[in-house]
């Protein structure tokens, strides 16, 4: 099986952290799934350094993150990935990608709200930037998963820090989340909490942290990962996504191709 992970910036600007998310997969992976990731982009440029964390703080930067996106979901197809994992926390262009192209396409936020349900009655997300909270609770209302939901919870440690812990020295991290991890049981009433960016996945898996004081800390990466394992096998056995709707129907080939040429003349 060939899976294409989808990551933002940082995936390929901050220094060995695309090694460390392929580190954490072969931890999980079956011997047979091959996991190819990538960025936005796949080298990093003048701007890079510029845009990485910060382009997500505004809607029109982050529309831009999304176009692109879509046209890496739909050269996954094209070079015949079996699926396509969207490792980021607001799964931007989620339901876009899945109305373009036939292979499974899952996303970091809707999994691990989707496992969390079965692991625990009210989740929270532990966060480092307050401006992305209309995108997160937009996430969970699309879900319709309100109910499920306990507030967003914010660590009192910035993107900064997170490179830091990836290049070696995690403490301040630590720290952080478990400060966090105690507001989001004591306060918020959570007992799973999922790590709001998709570095803490890779340091809280480093560190071993599984369970705060008998909550679930969730692994989002095995999530992910068995989540499109199963929608590839699903696809095999003629179970795939629906194409009814706006959201669902794929756009004709020909359409598809004369927007494209439309906007690119």
């Amino acid at each position: 099986m060939r899976l294409w992970e989808q990551g933002l910036v940082a995936t390929y600007t901050l220094p060995g952290y695309k090694e460390l998310i392929h580190e954490h997969y072969d931890a999980f992976r079956r011997p047979d799934t091959v996991i190819d990731i990538h960025g936005v982009k796949d080298h990093a440029n003048a701007a890079s350094a510029r845009v990485a964390g910060r382009a997500v703080n505004y809607a029109y930067l982050h529309r831009m993150h999304d176009n692109q996106i879509l046209k890496n979901v739909l050269r996954a197809e094209r070079e015949g990935y079996d699926g396509v994992m969207i490792g980021v926390l607001q799964d931007p262009a989620l339901r876009e990608a899945r109305g373009i192209v036939d292979i499974p396409v899952v996303g970091y936020g809707e999994v691990s709200m989707l496992t969390a349900c079965m692991l625990g009655e009210r989740f929270s997300f532990l966060c480092i930037n307050p401006q992305m909270g209309p995108l997160v609770q937009q996430m969970i209302h699309e879900r319709g998963l309100e109910a499920r939901a306990a507030s967003t919870t914010y660590l009192d440690c910035g993107y900064d820090d997170l490179q830091t812990a990836v290049q070696g020295k995690p403490q301040r991290f630590l720290d952080a989340f478990e400060a966090g991890a105690r507001k989001a049981i004591d306060v918020h009433g959570a007992d799973v909490l999922l790590p709001g960016q998709t570095i803490m996945a890779e340091l809280l898996w480093k560190a071993g942290v599984t369970r705060f004081d008998d909550a679930v800390v969730l692994d989002p990466r095995p999530a992910m990962l068995r989540t499109v394992e199963m929608l590839v096998e699903l696809r095999k056995a003629g179970i795939s996504t629906a194409r009814r709707g706006f959201y669902g129907a794929r756009p004709p080939a020909d359409l598809l191709s004369a927007m494209a040429e439309f906007y690119e003349s």
